[in-house]
Protein backbone atom coordinates (compact mmCIF):
# COMPACT_ATOMS: atom_id res chain seq x y z
CA UNK A 1 0.00 0.00 0.00
CA UNK A 2 1.81 3.61 -0.58
CA UNK A 3 0.77 6.60 1.33
CA UNK A 4 0.90 10.25 -0.01
CA UNK A 5 4.55 12.13 1.18
CA UNK A 6 4.73 15.15 3.05
CA UNK A 7 4.93 17.47 2.19
CA UNK A 8 2.37 16.68 -1.02
CA UNK A 9 4.90 17.50 -4.19
CA UNK A 10 3.97 16.44 -7.91
CA UNK A 11 6.41 13.89 -9.73
CA UNK A 12 7.86 14.96 -13.38
CA UNK A 13 4.61 13.03 -14.37
CA UNK A 14 2.47 15.25 -12.49
CA UNK A 15 1.46 12.88 -9.80
CA UNK A 16 1.38 13.41 -6.40
CA UNK A 17 4.55 11.89 -5.02
CA UNK A 18 3.82 8.55 -2.59
CA UNK A 19 5.82 6.09 -0.51
CA UNK A 20 5.76 2.65 -0.37
CA UNK A 21 4.79 1.28 2.82
CA UNK A 22 8.14 -0.26 4.83
CA UNK A 23 10.62 1.82 3.24
CA UNK A 24 12.99 3.89 4.82
CA UNK A 25 11.03 7.09 3.72
CA UNK A 26 7.68 5.55 4.72
CA UNK A 27 9.18 4.97 8.39
CA UNK A 28 10.93 7.98 8.67
CA UNK A 29 7.51 9.78 7.96
CA UNK A 30 5.27 8.16 10.19
CA UNK A 31 8.70 8.96 12.88
CA UNK A 32 8.73 12.46 11.98
CA UNK A 33 4.44 12.46 12.01
CA UNK A 34 4.80 11.39 15.42
CA UNK A 35 7.24 13.68 16.90
CA UNK A 36 4.90 16.76 14.62
CA UNK A 37 1.53 15.79 16.18
CA UNK A 38 1.12 16.68 19.91
CA UNK A 39 -1.00 14.22 21.83
CA UNK A 40 -4.89 14.75 21.62
CA UNK A 41 -5.06 16.64 18.68
CA UNK A 42 -6.69 13.68 16.68
CA UNK A 43 -10.01 12.37 18.08
CA UNK A 44 -9.56 8.91 17.11
CA UNK A 45 -6.04 8.31 18.32
CA UNK A 46 -5.59 10.91 21.24
CA UNK A 47 -2.49 9.57 22.64
CA UNK A 48 -0.46 9.76 19.11
CA UNK A 49 2.01 12.13 19.57
CA UNK A 50 4.36 13.79 21.80
CA UNK A 51 4.33 17.18 23.74
CA UNK A 52 5.40 19.81 21.72
CA UNK A 53 9.91 19.69 21.56
CA UNK A 54 9.58 23.16 20.29
CA UNK A 55 11.03 24.83 23.35
CA UNK A 56 12.12 22.06 24.91
CA UNK A 57 14.03 18.68 24.46
CA UNK A 58 11.88 15.67 22.29
CA UNK A 59 10.80 13.78 24.87
CA UNK A 60 12.58 10.43 23.99
CA UNK A 61 10.55 8.06 26.52
CA UNK A 62 7.04 9.35 25.12
CA UNK A 63 8.11 9.04 21.70
CA UNK A 64 9.17 5.48 21.97
CA UNK A 65 5.88 4.70 23.95
CA UNK A 66 3.97 5.90 20.59
CA UNK A 67 6.56 4.45 18.18
CA UNK A 68 5.63 0.81 19.76
CA UNK A 69 2.05 1.03 19.82
CA UNK A 70 1.41 2.74 16.59
CA UNK A 71 4.45 1.87 14.74
CA UNK A 72 5.01 -1.94 15.75
CA UNK A 73 6.74 -2.82 12.25
CA UNK A 74 9.99 -1.29 14.15
CA UNK A 75 11.79 -1.65 17.02
CA UNK A 76 13.72 1.41 17.61
CA UNK A 77 17.44 0.99 18.80
CA UNK A 78 18.69 3.60 19.51
CA UNK A 79 17.54 7.99 19.56
CA UNK A 80 20.25 10.78 19.17
CA UNK A 81 18.69 14.34 19.40
CA UNK A 82 21.68 16.83 18.40
CA UNK A 83 20.98 20.73 18.49
CA UNK A 84 22.68 22.91 16.13
CA UNK A 85 24.28 25.92 17.79
CA UNK A 86 23.81 28.30 14.69
CA UNK A 87 20.34 27.77 14.24
CA UNK A 88 18.96 26.03 17.32
CA UNK A 89 17.33 23.16 15.14
CA UNK A 90 16.57 19.87 17.12
CA UNK A 91 17.72 16.95 14.88
CA UNK A 92 16.75 13.54 15.73
CA UNK A 93 18.63 10.54 14.45
CA UNK A 94 17.06 7.05 14.78
CA UNK A 95 18.00 3.83 14.59
CA UNK A 96 15.85 1.02 13.76
CA UNK A 97 15.07 -2.46 12.70
CA UNK A 98 12.45 -3.83 10.63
Amino acid sequence: MDTLKFPLRFDTDKNLVKLKEGTDGYIKQLLAMCILTEPFILPLTPDFGVADPTFSVVPIPQLLIAANKYIPEIEIVDIDSVTEETSGTVNVRFTYRK
